[in-house]
């Protein structure tokens, strides 16, 4: 095999549109790349190697222009021809010193330019950092569904019907904070960086840890349950440390919180599909109610509202559980099915409620 020509093999490798195409980063120079091989057939070793060794390396080079070269060779040469060798063994040293310059020139220029590259793409990826923690990505729970949220970080959240959440494409160095509004259970990777959830209540920094939060904008009360690990909430600058099987509540309308030991898993059974309710009020079923059968409820006697059940909804029908509610107490109902408009779509049912003055039910 001949030696190569390094003048034509470094030509090629610095030529940033020859790199771009042996890369398969642009397929519009195919034709002019080809025609040159077909072209220069003297160089065919050249173009094979110049495209093996591009091929091999990936990162994006910066183009190192002819002119360069042919000033480092020019150089390399000078310094070499300037001394004038005595003897024989002066004379191998520097026959043996042109042969070293003429096998590392390649070599310093391959270095050089994958030094410049790998700054080129370190620069380039800070960038894209940069970028990236400025962009947001929301992910919305439609109504009758629960959705499962991967974190950038690889913390994990379940969004409940109804919610939404708001976090960057990459979580920035001093920070990892999400927002929420709605329903969600959270499972946070433990690190360094402070996990934060914004909420319609107090800010959340977590710990790593399990915890659900319930922040409907259409509830007067943001209820934050401790599964496991640690969290606190941020009342007017002080942080108050909830810790495992603690649940709190915090009144919207009266800027109050009250934290108490209680089953967490009343507050997140919702993930199985189940809703336990607890001495609570016929409103707030009738809400959830709502969100997960997209179903328009009204109470035509508002008073109804303050009726409390002791229940488990367990995957039962929307008709099942309203047979349920009206056998516990003096209501009837109405159940207007939803129908399709004349374009396919189909509106929200409704359902209607009211007292029942035929039925008396004692406590």
């Amino acid at each position: 095999m001949r030696q190569l020509d390094q003048n034509i093999f470094e030509e090629l490798i610095s030529n940033t549109q020859f790199a771009a195409w042996a890369k398969g980063e642009d397929y519009s120079k195919a034709e002019y790349w080809n025609a040159w091989e077909k072209n220069h057939p003297s160089h065919i070793e050249e173009y094979r190697e110049a495209l093996k060794l591009v091929q091999t390396i990936r990162f994006r080079g910066a183009e190192i222009k002819t002119a360069d070269i042919q000033y480092l060779w020019t150089k390399t040469s000078g310094k070499i021809s300037n001394g004038k060798p005595k003897g024989k063994l002066q004379r191998f040293i520097f026959q043996l010193t042109k042969v070293a310059a003429i096998l590392l020139l390649p070599v310093l220029l391959v270095s050089a330019w994958l030094f410049y590259s790998q700054y080129n793409l370190t620069q380039q990826y800070s960038n894209l950092l940069e970028n990236k923690h400025d962009q947001k990505i929301t992910v919305i729970a439609p109504i009758g569904a629960r959705i499962a949220v991967d974190l950038p970080d690889g913390s994990k959240a379940w969004l409940n019907s109804g919610s939404e959440i708001s976090y960057p494409v990459i979580f920035n160095t001093s920070e990892r904070r999400v927002s929420l509004t709605g329903e969600a259970y959270f499972k946070v990777q433990k690190g360094e960086t402070p996990f934060f959830v914004s909420n319609l209540g107090p800010e959340i920094k977590v710990y790593g840890t399990e915890f659900n939060v319930n922040s409907y904008i259409d509830e007067d009360f943001v209820t934050v349950a401790l599964t496991e690990g640690k969290i606190s909430l941020d009342l007017k600058g002080k942080e108050e440390f909830l810790t495992h099987g603690e649940v709190s509540v915090f009144d919207r309308t009266k800027n109050s919180i009250a934290i108490e030991k209680s089953d967490v898993f009343v507050h997140s059974s919702w993930r199985e599909g189940k809703y336990i309710f607890r001495d609570t009020p016929l409103s707030s079923i009738l809400r959830i109610l709502q969100r997960q059968h997209n179903v328009n409820i009204q109470l035509l006697n508002p008073e109804l509202g303050n009726y409390r059940y002791n229940a488990t909804i367990n995957n039962e029908s929307l008709e099942q559980i309203m047979q349920m509610l009206s056998l516990s107490a003096p209501i009837k109902y109405n159940f207007k099915r939803k129908v399709s408009n004349q374009d396919g779509r189909y509106e929200p049912g409704i359902i209607e409620i009211k007292a029942d003055k035929t039925r008396i039910i004692k406590n």
